[in-house]
């Protein structure tokens, strides 16, 4: 009997991710006003980063519990964060109150991410597992701009405790199907280790997609930061109008992208993404202004940085999942996020020092963007050049198990 590609428990745990994402970005277009009901507009800076931080001291764990106690556990685990948060945030009455909850909040994506990749991984062969990660992609996008969407709405027409609420149930559900999973680590493999160190939560082999993931990131962190701001310099008075073009591209070219990626393999797929990311960051520069008569620059460089995206991401998943095996999948998995997290950080705090110490030179920012996905770009032709031997890599697999 043939093997099917896709799983039943494959799409199911796409929607669980989609209403795992939905739920945790329902809340976020409330959280600037209500940060500063509560007297602190000059925190509003640490929204994101307050979760970023958390989420990366969670990767490392996460990693280690998916490979150690189960998949099911590290996806549940997230989930239940998400719940917690949603039921607290109604009852912050203090600025440091607020920023705790987000700080717990964020723990919730440095658990689920980690689950769901190392879950897709575990059942759809390598062949296909690029491809895997694009529609795993595609439901995580979907669940964000539903979030984002949403949020709001419900927040003027039922009020923000309510929206609140929808957050922890939308949770609570995912919780649920995530339950109706099989696990897929191995029972003999389930237990915990009470011994930990670093070489028990990073997965040094990971080091090639994590490298490219943190140049990517840096650029994302800054694009998320600056951009909003920009686009309005600019005269157009929708801040989300760049984000919006190039989330819609990123998603229309995952699908392609994951088959390039099984096909030609991860670099290849990785230095066609930096490579169109650099040209995007080139136009934003080359662009003459003003954005009025001529706005041809602004949308081309937004499709041309979703097209890299779309071609990186589900490259960069799947290049982790392979590398770790079932034994150390969660370790890899969460070692690239890692790499995600510190380049958003990055990025986000070198482009808002590069806007606000040089007077809002946004082509600094865009120059240093365009350095980050040279970099990306000059390292995925050297792995395309050098790519590792088969054996160097069973070896480095074997290492790590034994530790």
């Amino acid at each position: 009997m043939k093997t099917k590609i896709y799983p039943p428990e494959f799409f199911k745990l796409c929607v669980a991710a989609l209403l795992f994402f939905f739920s945790f970005n329902l809340v976020i277009p409330e959280l600037p006003n209500m940060l500063r009901e509560l007297g602190g507009a000059a925190y509003l800076g640490w929204i994101i980063p307050a979760f970023s931080v958390s989420a990366l001291i969670a990767r490392p764990i996460s990693g280690w519990v998916t490979d150690n106690i189960g998949r099911k556990t590290t996806l549940i685990v997230g989930c239940a964060f998400c719940i917690v948060a949603g039921f607290f945030y109604p009852l912050v009455g203090t600025i440091f109150g607020f920023l705790f909850v987000r700080v717990v909040h964020g723990f919730s994506t440095g658990f689920t991410p980690t689950g769901f990749t190392a879950y897709t991984a575990d059942i759809v062969p390598s062949t296909h597992r690029g491809r895997a990660m694009g529609w795993q992609g595609l439901f995580n996008n979907a669940g964000t701009s539903l979030g984002y969407g949403l949020g709001a709405i419900i927040a003027l027409h039922f009020g923000r405790d309510t929206m609140f609420i929808c957050s922890a149930l939308f949770a609570l559900i995912a919780i649920v199907i995530f339950y109706t999973l099989p696990e897929t680590l191995p029972a003999d493999r389930i237990k915990v280790k009470p011994e930990l160190s670093w070489k028990r939560l990073i997965y040094v082999p990971t080091w090639k997609p994590g490298i490219l993931m943190l140049f990517v990131c840096i650029s994302l962190g800054s694009v998320l930061t600056i951009m909003p701001d920009y686009t309005v310099s600019l005269g157009f008075s929708n801040k989300g109008l760049y984000l919006t073009w190039y989330i819609a591209f990123s998603l229309l070219f995952r699908l392609i992208s994951g088959k390039i990626s099984d096909s030609l393999g991860r670099a290849w797929s990785t230095a066609i993404g930096t490579g169109v990311q650099v040209l995007s960051m080139w136009v934003l520069i080359a662009e003459p202004g003003p954005i009025e008569n001529q706005p041809y620059f602004f949308y081309l460089s937004a499709v041309l940085y979703g097209i890299g995206q779309g071609f990186n991401a589900p490259s960069l998943f799947a290049w982790a999942g392979d590398l770790g095996g079932s034994e150390n999948r969660g370790k890899s998995i969460s070692t690239l996020f890692i790499s995600l997290e510190l380049g958003v950080i990055i990025g986000g705090l070198l482009s808002g020092y590069i806007v606000a110490q040089w007077g809002g030179h946004y082509k600094d920012v865009f120059f240093m963007n365009g350095m980050a996905f040279g970099a990306a770009f000059l390292f995925s032709l050297y792995f395309i050049k050098y790519p590792a031997s088969p054996d160097a890599v069973e070896e480095s697999k074997k290492h790590h198990s034994s530790i």
